[in-house]
């Protein structure tokens, strides 16, 4: 059976039902199709202005940090007569610390406005996880007798 016979046989199947009949243009593939494509297209708008303006914010604290980056000597060169190895291993150094901080799951919450990577993993463990664990009775289905 082809997709599009699948289908046709759900619509026919929703269109003959004595319940579902009346509301057979509201039901099968094609309807949840349009519903969940008309909830995303709502939500990437509703998203955008936020996203918008949290890449201008990172885009101006990248910038900022590159001006500080930037060494100048007395000849008024960027990095003219200067060895930038100390400053390039610095930056390199500031980058593999901040990417083991997500991978082991250690966040910093004014570097990002919702938990990623490790961190999420992290959060849900010892946080939501723990709590469900901890609601949960080990005896609630067992008699005294079988204690």
């Amino acid at each position: 059976m082809t997709i599009r016979e699948a289908i046709d046989a759900e619509a026919q199947y929703f269109g003959n039902h004595p319940v579902y009949g009346d509301f057979a243009d509201k039901m099968g593939i094609p309807f949840l199709t349009k519903s969940l494509n008309t909830i995303l297209v709502y939500h990437i708008k509703r998203s955008l202005p936020l996203l918008n303006s949290q890449i201008k914010t990172a885009l101006a604290n990248k910038e900022a940090e590159l001006a500080e980056c930037t060494v100048t000597a007395m000849t008024g060169d960027p990095l003219s007569d200067v060895d930038s190895g100390p400053l390039v291993l610095a930056l390199i150094n500031k980058f593999i610390n901040a990417y083991s901080d997500k991978l082991e799951g250690r966040f910093v919450k004014e570097s990002a406005v919702e938990l990623q990577g490790g961190s999420r993993i992290n959060y849900i463990f010892h946080e939501l996880f723990r709590k469900v664990i901890n609601q949960i009775d080990p005896f609630e289905y067992l008699s005294e007798q079988e204690i």
